[in-house]
């Protein structure tokens, strides 16, 4: 074995002991120096994100949000509400959570909300499956039945963000089965115009309205300067008797989540960033900063990188202010990501090679911003 091999392997062990030993002490203090690193690029700017569909709280690349301006997170439901606040009071920064129990609409006012029998499978839109004849037999019915009809009250997302005093949204996550675009349309064209970020959940079966399928979604945010950068899919094996691993143990006598059988796509997590010729050519350094944190919640690192470089060639940022940003950057990476087996040397990418070659393809997989396991990705 020779020296750089062994003392590659040597800081993997160190590195893999540590995490396992003191895994919830070791994540605070990336947290920390992260937050520390994230808020030299913040400089006197505010972040704002919406959490619409929050539910069982923050998804974990948003973790990294807290600490930078306020949070919002939308629920219709009481008792998610409730939840969320009990998360956020032992939080790091209880401070900047906003839980609003609201209903969100394109106009306002009344409407019917369909309550599932899993209340986060409920929706505004009436859920038939006897509609569609190539979809319906995926419908997990434990899941979605009974569903019952309720009467709400809903505002728009504009409005709830001019009480909140918001006169912009930075990033927004949307997962509401179904009523995403029409919630983002009644943000109203302002804040859309200025939003740099947004996560929103697209279903690819035929239950809702084609007009809110991927290219509706695409064609709005396309029309509001952002353009897609990334998409995480969510694959759904046939049910079996409603059992979604009846066909894998039943027939083919392997486990549910065997990559032998293939599950089909049945929706996705598009993300969307504004545009960075827009960005540019608005010539708006607080933009630029907020922008990195964005990116850097997805790990689009280099983007950020290119980011602040654009900017200084164009003069929008001095010298010294584009090192001290690309310094930052390179730090947010560190804090978060810092792993001695994704270091570049020679010795370990020998060691990778090998591990890909006796790994097995079922092992859960680094999906850009977030863990996920097999079928999903």
């Amino acid at each position: 074995m020779s020296q750089p091999f062994r003392r590659s392997l040597t800081a993997i062990v160190y590195d893999a002991t540590r995490l396992a030993f003191n895994r919830r002490q070791i994540r605070i203090r990336e947290s920390e120096a992260s937050l520390v690193e994230a808020k030299a690029v913040m400089g006197t700017e505010r972040f704002v994100s919406v959490d619409i569909g929050a539910a069982k709280g923050l998804l974990p690349h948003w973790e990294s949000l807290e600490g930078l301006g306020p949070i919002y997170q939308v629920e219709p439901r009481d008792d998610a509400c409730d939840e969320l606040r009990g998360i956020n009071a032992s939080r790091r920064h209880p401070e900047d959570f906003h839980v609003l129990n609201v209903a969100l609409s394109e106009n306002g006012g009344p409407a019917t909300l369909y309550v599932s029998n899993a209340p986060t499978g409920s929706s505004l839109l009436d859920f038939d499956p006897a509609q569609s004849p190539d979809c319906k037999d995926y419908v997990d019915l434990t899941y979605r039945y009974p569903i019952v009809p309720k009467e709400i009250a809903t505002q728009t997302l504009g409005a709830v963000m001019d009480e909140a005093g918001e006169p912009r949204i930075d990033l927004v996550k949307l997962d509401v089965q179904g009523s995403e675009l029409p919630i983002l349309r009644g943000a109203g064209a302002a804040r859309l115009d200025l939003v740099l970020g947004v996560e929103v959940e697209v279903g690819l079966h035929d239950f809702y309205p084609k007009g809110l399928g991927f290219e509706g979604v695409t064609k709005f945010m396309e029309d509001h300067g952002l353009e897609l950068f990334d998409v995480r899919v969510a694959r759904t094996h046939r049910p079996r008797n409603n059992d979604r691993g009846g066909y894998q143990r039943d027939i083919f006598g392997v486990h549910e989540n065997s990559p032998s059988i293939s599950a089909r796509i049945w929706e996705f997590d598009a993300i969307y960033f504004r545009r960075k010729s827009l960005l540019l050519a608005a010539r708006d350094e607080g933009a630029l900063r907020r922008m990195i944190i964005v990116y850097a919640t997805y790990n689009f690192f280099s983007e950020s990188y290119a980011l602040v470089e654009k900017a200084e060639s164009e003069g929008i940022l001095t010298a010294s202010a584009a090192a001290d940003l690309q310094k930052s950057i390179v730090a947010i990476h560190h804090a978060r990501h810092g792993r001695a087996w994704l270091a570049d040397s020679p010795a370990l990418e020998r060691l990778r090679r090998l591990i890909y070659r006796v790994s097995p393809r079922s092992a859960p997989r680094w999906c850009q911003h977030m863990y996920q396991e097999y079928p999903s990705g």
